[in-house]
């Protein structure tokens, strides 16, 4: 039995930067009318991520930003419920020296206000592939960190944190298993989360074998999850 669905953000519950659709939100409303818990699981911080689905109506949101390294519960701010992971020494000093390396190659770049990951834009292909070159002249901090590229940054997280990690500490705190879970996603940065969960699906996703099924739209996935809860 399906207790928990943990859905990426991006290109998965909506596009880039748009809302989601209103007839996939009403999917989720139905959902928690269900009695099953959603979460989403996001590259994304937590203060984005509250601001995006204050306005969703559902009345227990599971919020996991940054790739798995901070959690919490509801949409309010402060949180009542909340947790973060704490780097260990070695990927800290990493992402306090890689940022430092790009920074001094591009003093105006912006970085997503992250609590742990660090999230650098590039401006353009030739940043993305600038910062790339700045990323593998560094091997000794890489060894440390894991790195993400999406189209439009890179995130770059203490080795070892996944979403997995996240919604791992969901499990905990709900008291149910990794048969009980559900994940949809999109990209490499859910293989974690997908490879965690009893259950998957992926919105086009370039490696369908890494998931249960993989469809083409949110929509689709809702539609079957609908009939598998």
């Amino acid at each position: 039995m399906i207790k928990l669905i943990v859905f990426d953000l991006d290109n998965t519950l909506a596009p880039l930067g748009a809302p989601i659709a209103p007839a996939d939100l009403m999917s989720l409303q139905h959902l928690e009318k269900d009695r099953v818990r959603v979460a989403v699981c996001s590259g994304k911080p937590l203060y984005y991520l509250c601001g995006f689905f204050r306005q969703a109506a559902l009345q227990y949101p599971i919020l996991i930003g940054e790739n798995g390294a901070v959690v919490q519960t509801g949409v309010d701010l402060p949180p009542a419920n909340y947790s973060f992971v704490n780097a260990d020494a070695a990927s800290a000093n990493a992402l306090r020296s890689l940022r430092l390396a790009i920074q001094e190659a591009f003093p105006d770049l912006w970085f997503q206000p992250n609590e742990v990951m660090l999230t650098p834009f590039p401006r353009n292909k030739t940043e993305f592939n600038q910062i790339a070159d700045i990323l593998a002249a560094h091997p000794e901090e890489l060894a440390h960190v894991d790195v993400y590229r999406h189209v439009d940054s890179f995130d770059i997280l203490p080795k070892g944190i996944t979403k997995a990690s996240g919604i791992r500490h969901i499990a905990r705190m709900l008291n149910i298993t990794p048969d009980e879970i559900l994940t949809v996603g999109d990209g490499p940065n859910d293989y974690p989360m997908f490879e965690y969960a009893g259950t998957s699906i992926g919105i086009n996703l370039s490696q369908p074998d890494k998931v249960t099924r993989n469809v083409e739209s949110i929509t689709e996935a809702l539609d079957i999850i609908r009939l598998w809860v």
